[in-house]
């Protein structure tokens, strides 16, 4: 999540002519908490219905490969908005995004010794819950900060 903390870094520094970018910002962000609900709602799902226990290495055994397949997509649209943002705010945030950590809390781990699927899925709930808190910390980041004064730069017209 270091290129969103950069992200919003640059973003509260730009000059008011850039209110567009910004408002795109924030919808993007917004999509991002979307995201991560309905992360919340796949492992919730599993938590009312959890059907039979796995194995004791793997969580994917547990939760079963529709609901791995469902929070891998909604991973991959996370990604999507998170990579438009850092698209957006430039390549100081951008260039370090594939280093970047799911803010999905996937499945495709083992289980802690003594850890049960549902235990797992509690945690995960909070992790996103976490998470969500964190990007509408960074949106009202955005919101809070005025824009500078300066307008951008912009390049010379050509001469006739």
């Amino acid at each position: 999540m270091y290129s969103l903390d950069k992200a919003v870094g640059l973003v509260t520094k730009w000059p008011a002519d850039r209110k567009k970018e910004r408002d795109e910002i924030i919808s993007l962000l917004e999509e991002v908490i979307k995201d991560c609900r309905n992360a919340i709602q796949v492992w919730q799902g599993y938590l009312d219905a959890p059907g039979d226990p796995g194995d004791r290495w793997t969580l994917i055994s547990w939760m079963g490969p529709e609901r791995v397949k469902q929070l891998h997509e909604i991973n991959l649209s996370a990604k999507e908005h998170i990579k438009r943002v850092s698209g957006i705010a430039g390549p100081e945030a951008s260039r370090f995004i594939i280093f970047d950590e799911d803010i999905i809390e996937m499945a495709y781990r083992q289980l802690r010794p003594d850890e049960t699927g549902s235990d797992a899925a509690k945690a995960a709930v909070q992790v996103m819950n976490g998470r969500i808190d964190y990007v509408r910390g960074l949106i009202e980041r955005i919101r809070s900060t005025a824009p500078t004064g300066k307008p951008a730069v912009k390049a010379a017209k050509a001469k006739k």
